[in-house]
């Protein structure tokens, strides 16, 4: 039903009338260097390929392909149209396959972090890639003396990629620190009904500074996000700047019991027979300083805590270079990771470079 409701929004915007405009193509790669004080090896995440344009004077259209740097299938992204302008009461719409807006990170992809990787506690949470899902989300903008918008969305899949602490059916690739588990691969071939929200505020605090603030509710079948998130910059000018952003996340998950005789005797009280409930708290706090045209600095710490598991806490500080405006840009994280066999953490120095072809940049002012 929600298929057959997305290509008939589809066809009446496009019956609106098409616009001559050619799109624009861009092409985003990079190359990581992996830690380099230690057992320095090197890797790509693929490319990106970014197709965008308006489809009419009323909607546009952006299309995201991955190819990752291995033997799959190029990977469908995002494939999202906007309507913008044409509908009653102000409202604004996008249908396809996106990025919801759930809280400040999960729309944006990882080329655009000041940083190289995404917070692991984001990552547990929303998925490596985080999340994006087939469905509909309307915005309008309410009528108050600062800028407040209301987004509401319905989609066939929710968040994925979570670890829910059990070490059965898992493997890991220590390379990519990936983690691949049998009982959410299952759970993706059911169509699930998804809801989503957020209320985001924007206020100008004078010429050169302004804050946002939002929250953020998300509910499928089974589980249910409760978040929020701020975002504070300072900008004097184009090339100068300071943001501070953070985020926090509460992520209830309802699982089944998988007869752990072991965890079921030492939480007999806490754990029902047939299913239990997990708590994941997720935060991040990010500074970054942006002082000149080609250099910024800042520094990230990283917050996860998850039922029956000890807090994990991990800051570190990252620098950026862009030496040719916003087409190419250098990075370095230095921060700590956790061994997944010895469970200890260790020094990790990590190095990026990102490039791009075309308007869409890895890097923005």
């Amino acid at each position: 039903m929600l298929k057959k409701l997305l290509g008939g929004l589809f066809s009446l915007s496009i019956s609106f009338g098409q616009t001559t405009a050619n799109p624009q193509f861009s092409v985003v790669g990079d190359l990581i260097m992996n830690d380099l004080h230690n057992n320095p090896n090197l890797y790509s995440s693929g490319i990106e390929i970014a197709v965008q344009g308006y489809v009419n004077p009323f909607a546009r259209a952006d299309v995201y392909l991955h190819k990752h740097n291995d033997e799959s299938a190029i990977e469908l992204e995002e494939a999202v149209m906007t309507i913008e302008r044409g509908l009653p009461f102000g409202l604004g719409l996008r249908v396809g396959k996106f990025r919801p807006d759930l809280g400040k990170i999960n729309k944006e992809h990882a080329h655009l972090f000041p940083f190289i990787e995404a917070p692991s506690s984001m990552a547990n949470i929303l998925g490596e890639e985080f999340w994006a899902g087939t469905g509909l989300e309307a915005s309008i903008f309410l009528p108050l003396p600062w800028y407040s918008n209301i987004s509401i969305g319905f989609f066939d899949s929710g968040v994925g990629g979570h670890d829910h602490g059990f070490d059965e059916e898992k493997w890991y690739d220590e390379d990519k620190e990936k983690k691949y588990d049998k009982h959410d691969h299952e759970k993706d071939e059911k169509q699930e009904q998804v809801f989503s929200t957020r209320w985001g505020h924007f206020f100008e605090l004078s010429d050169i500074n302004h804050m946002e603030i939002g929250t953020s509710y998300y509910k499928d079948s089974e589980n249910n996000l409760i978040g929020a998130d701020f975002k504070y910059k300072w900008r004097p000018n184009k090339y100068r700047s300071l943001t501070i952003q953070g985020e926090i996340l509460q992520l209830n998950i309802k699982e089944e019991n998988h007869e752990d005789e072991d965890r079921e005797k030492k939480y007999a009280d806490e754990i029902h027979k047939e299913e239990y409930k997990i708590k994941s708290d997720a935060a991040y706090l990010m500074i970054n300083y942006q002082f000149n045209k080609s250099f910024n600095f800042g520094i990230i710490g990283d917050y996860y805590k998850e039922t029956y598991k000890e807090a994990d806490i991990n800051p570190s500080i990252f620098f950026g270079f862009s030496p040719v405006e916003e087409s190419t840009v250098f990075r370095l994280k230095v921060g700590q990771v956790e061994d997944h066999k010895s469970r200890k953490k260790h020094l990790k120095m990590t190095a990026q470079i990102i490039w791009s072809l075309g308007p869409h940049k890895p890097h923005r002012y």
